[in-house]
């Protein structure tokens, strides 16, 4: 991989980088008293930012410990490596100041302020701890594994603009190891139903098409006969049930759901809110 790799592919690599971008923009802003809004610069413009650090570029490098294991570094130019110095050390901003032992000094310290910020943001991603060592002012040893620009914005500030680079190792901690896909386990070869069961089967569908009362009950009473016989136009018999409870619907005597009473097109209706299982309605029949 290099400046030309995309790393929305990897958004394991991508929060990674996004960590380092908002703890840079947070310290920024705590230091220069501005906000600083950052971005990922795409593949193209990190070539071409990098085009233009080729012989002006400062490098600074960390190592990652603990969780995360391998080379961190970040290359910028040497005009914004003396903006950031002078920025900590409280300095006038001078575009003609040469990068001094000094600022030197306070650029490794700025870094170390951005490393401490990132490192907790990263405990997440690394399932533990993280830490940053820094190794001083010098670019990766090698070629890259990924070089990816960030650059920071600020309202009246000129824009930062800088390159991460990860070395091998740190790339592999942070690339996703491809999911192996478990051995398919092929089912059983449907086994035939018994004879007996296929029998049964043929009997029962033989009963499917015949029609059966069904009964909807709202409830029932026990009642002496010299009060049946008192029974007249406008008598009221009070049912065992309360208005709010389900009503029973019943074949052969047997209730085979609960439901509640609708009305569909001027008819009474029931809608099920309690069933019985299949078999149990089919020994509903029996008696």
């Amino acid at each position: 991989m290099s400046s030309d790799y995309d790393v929305r592919q990897n958004p394991k690599l991508q929060e990674y980088l996004h960590a380092w971008g908002a703890s840079i923009g947070r310290v920024l802003q705590e230091v220069a008293g501005a906000p600083h809004t950052w971005e990922d610069l795409s593949p193209a413009a990190t070539q071409t930012l990098l085009a233009s650090l080729k012989e002006n570029g400062v490098g600074l490098q960390f190592e990652a410990a603990q969780h995360l294991a391998g080379k961190q570094g970040f290359v910028l130019s040497k005009k914004d490596a003396v903006r950031l110095a002078q920025l900590l050390l409280a300095e006038p901003e001078d575009g003609s100041s040469v990068l001094n032992d000094d600022h030197r000094d306070a650029l490794g310290e700025l870094f170390r302020q951005f490393a401490g910020a990132a490192a907790p943001l990263l405990q997440g991603l690394a399932g533990g701890e993280v830490s940053f060592q820094w190794m001083g002012l010098d670019r990766l040893v090698g070629t890259p594994a990924l070089q990816a620009g960030i650059q920071w914005d600020s309202p009246g500030l000129t824009s930062l603009a800088l390159v991460a680079e990860l070395d091998s190792g740190l790339m592999t901690a942070l690339t996703p190891t491809p999911a192996i896909p478990a051995a398919l386990e092929l089912p059983a070869p449907a086994q035939p139903p018994p004879s007996s069961t296929s029998a049964r089967d043929r009997r029962l569908e033989l009963l499917l098409d015949v029609e059966l009362d069904v009964t909807l009950r709202f409830g029932e009473r026990q009642m002496p006969l010299h009060d049946i016989l008192d029974l007249s136009a406008g008598s009221v018999v009070e049912l065992n049930q309360y208005v709010q409870d389900p009503v029973e619907l019943l074949v052969g005597k047997k209730v085979i759901a609960r439901g509640g009473v609708v009305v569909v097109d001027g008819n009474y209706g029931l809608r099920v809110m309690e069933i019985v299982s299949p078999m149990e309605r089919i020994e509903s029949l029996r008696t």
